[in-house]
């Protein structure tokens, strides 16, 4: 087995994330580890690698690379530096566990009242086992690189830059070239999807297909989902359960299972009810009442059938526009956007209320310099924007920079609204309902948590121009299906960011595209390849 999961049990302070779970996953398979947003599925993976504190036993075989759905890279790291760099390997060995061993014995203070010669010996063996582990986790170099960074079109220009200078996009292309060149036989990968254009994603795609080794990888990204996995683990109520295939397959077998257990279920509560109303027409003659207290000891003695839950997130929300009467809430002429240098060239564009439009394009083209430009943040080289007068903007950052980390979920909301119970009812809107929930520190959420309470954030405001840059980044399935058919019945007009499949497909009236500096509309396609 490349990953053997034994009684293991993880709590983050007071939250139980998993329970004496176990689950295997075999050598060359290909992993779709999938829940909730907050359900720990980022908090297995860091478990897996010993980087928090578990019960129950985690073993694997082989070299581990991680990529980080939060791209940790050097920002002051020219890209050339950072590729140099490579990945850090780990590894998992005996000897890890005796390092842990040692430190506890070391932070014994009994330790030192005794035999200066123990001491001494710990000491010694503790340097050992770090000299080890270090040697173990130093970057190996690898013959894999060129190719790699061919494969990706990393472009020549961009080695001599800075890592801080490159777009979202592309610092997630030079993480991935770091795990497609590493010498790993085991990747675990966290929302690896997230950023990437339609280019990188078939190239990820077809690497993971071919791939020799085995793979654990988060993603909501439903058609990758389909594409990549052949095994599907889902985390529910603090539960590993795991299905064979696709996304597609595992749908299927839950559905199966639930309507199996909908009928386990009415039919046990139809057999208790009618036991109940035999024993309450039972007569009171001594032997009746013995007759009736026999059935409810049996009753007593069968096994609680409890009621099926496809565990699918229940929030219900929508989004309210401020009104606009205006055929055209933004014109955009002739516009240039860019730093010193334009992106996009003579930009000509008029966005109409009501109106669903998606921008997609290779990663680094300006497409989010765009969305800043039009939003105030950066001014235009040239050319004009020409809002009506009632236009209001709603910008959703796929950075997730506007929200205050130190403040709660409540604080954030409250801020606007100064309403306890218009920050309570809107929270509940996006899925926030129970205290714990609500006044927990943001630094605390995931990246899907985040990325709900980033979009009530901006839509209290009631824009009737919403700019979405990645909207759909972090959030999990359920929130996606929910947050898309709110986004469907939302009367301001719509100017989104996305290489999500499913989300073009589902919500988009036009697709524009940018290439070549410029912006040109393209056709809508049912093969959800554009």
């Amino acid at each position: 087995m490349a990953l053997t999961i034994k009684k293991l049990s993880i709590n983050i302070g007071k939250m139980d994330i998993l329970h004496d779970e176990s689950v295997g996953i075999a050598d060359g398979y290909k992993v779709g580890l999938i829940g909730r947003n907050g359900v720990g599925k980022t908090t297995l993976l860091k478990a897996i690698l010993g980087q928090i504190d578990y019960t129950g036993s985690i073993e694997f075989t082989g070299k581990a690379a991680y990529f980080s759905q939060h791209i940790e890279l050097d920002m002051t790291k020219t890209v050339q530096e950072t590729i140099d760099e490579r990945l850090t390997m780990h590894h998992q060995g005996t000897f890890e566990q005796e390092i842990k061993e040692i430190e506890k014995k070391l932070a014994d203070p009994k330790l030192y009242e005794g035999d200066n010669k123990e001491v001494t010996r710990i000491t010694n063996r503790y340097s050992e086992l770090l000299a080890k582990k270090a040697e173990h986790h130093s970057p190996k170099s690898t013959n894999k690189l060129k190719p790699v960074l061919q494969k990706l079109e990393i472009k020549e220009e961009w080695l001599s830059q800075k890592v801080n200078s490159l777009s979202t996009g592309q610092r997630a292309i030079i993480a991935l070239a770091q795990i497609l060149s590493s010498e790993a036989d085991f990747l675990l990968l966290d929302e690896p999807t997230n950023h990437l254009d339609f280019k990188r994603l078939d190239i990820l795609e077809n690497y993971l297909k071919t791939f020799k080794g085995t793979v654990l990888m988060v993603t909501h990204d439903r058609y990758f989902l389909d594409r990549v996995c052949n095994t599907i683990i889902k985390i529910e109520k603090g539960k590993l359960k795991k299905y064979n295939g696709n996304y597609s397959a595992h749908l299927k077998a839950r559905e199966a299972t639930f309507e199996a257990q909908q009928t386990a279920y009415t039919l046990e509560n139809k057999y208790l009810a009618n036991e109940k109303d035999k024993i309450a027409r039972i007569g009171k003659s001594p032997l009746k009442v013995s007759q009736g207290k026999y059935r409810e000891k049996q009753m007593g003695k069968r096994e609680a059938v409890e009621k099926p839950d496809l565990d699918k997130s229940q929030f219900k929300t929508h989004f309210d526009a401020s009104p606009i009467d205006s055929n055209v809430v933004l014109e955009i002429a002739d516009l240039s956007v860019g730093y010193t240098k334009p992106l996009i060239n003579d930009i000509k564009l008029n966005i109409i209320p009501g109106q669903r439009t998606v921008l997609i394009g290779e990663n680094g083209l300006g497409k989010s310099t765009l969305f800043k430009t039009i939003e105030g943040r950066i001014k235009p080289l040239f050319g004009e924007l020409i809002f009506d007068s009632r236009a209001k903007i709603g910008y959703a950052d796929q950075e997730l920079k506007d929200l205050t980390s130190n403040a709660t979920l409540y604080d954030e909301i409250n801020a606007k609204l100064n309403d306890m119970s218009k920050t309570r009812q809107n929270l509940s809107m996006m899925g926030f309902i129970a205290d714990e929930e609500v006044f927990k520190p943001i630094s605390q959420l995931s990246m899907g948590e985040k990325s709900r309470l980033n979009l009530l954030k901006i839509l209290i405001e009631k824009p009737n121009l919403l700019l979405l840059d990645e909207p759909t980044n972090h959030l999990d399935i359920d929130a996606r299906e929910i947050i898309e058919t709110a986004f469907l019945n939302y009367d301001g007009a719509i100017l989104a960011v996305s290489h999500d499949r499913y989300f073009i497909k589902k919500i988009a009236h036009r697709i524009l595209k940018a290439e070549d500096k410029t912006i040109r509309e393209i056709p809508m396609k049912n093969d959800l390849k554009f």
